[in-house]
């Protein structure tokens, strides 16, 4: 049985999240412009970008790149929070235990949500 997850928690300002940029792209596509996955990742390692996982039911790649957020103070605090400027990605990460799955001082965590239970909101 795959319950649902809900997070819980609050972040404790490790900056670990803020360290890189990460996208999902169109699987399909763009093996198809590079012709396999060996020549997408040699490409895209030249510019500093890493391919970190691959979803083929869902046709997703997914990259990552080294690059900090430009609003993350030098004691890992966010310089936007709180703020209408702070984006909607920001606001919503961690989406799943996989986000956080290599963050081990993340503050966030995932629990079940449980069918006749109240969740802890």
């Amino acid at each position: 049985m795959n319950l649902p997850m809900e997070r819980e928690g609050e972040c404790h300002s490790c900056g670990e999240c803020c360290q890189t940029v990460n996208m999902t792209v169109v699987r399909d596509v763009t093996l198809q412009q590079h012709g396999n996955l060996e020549e997408l990742q040699r490409y895209l390692s030249y510019r500093g970008i890493r391919v970190v996982g691959s979803d083929e039911k869902r046709n997703q790649l997914y990259y990552s790149m080294d690059i900090p957020c430009s609003e993350l103070t030098s004691d890992n605090l966010c310089r936007v929070h709180g703020s209408p400027e702070k984006p909607l990605i920001c606001h919503r990460f961690p989406e799943s235990k996989e986000d956080i799955e290599d963050i081990k001082n993340c503050g966030f965590s995932f629990a079940p949500v449980l069918p006749g239970y109240p969740n802890k909101k």
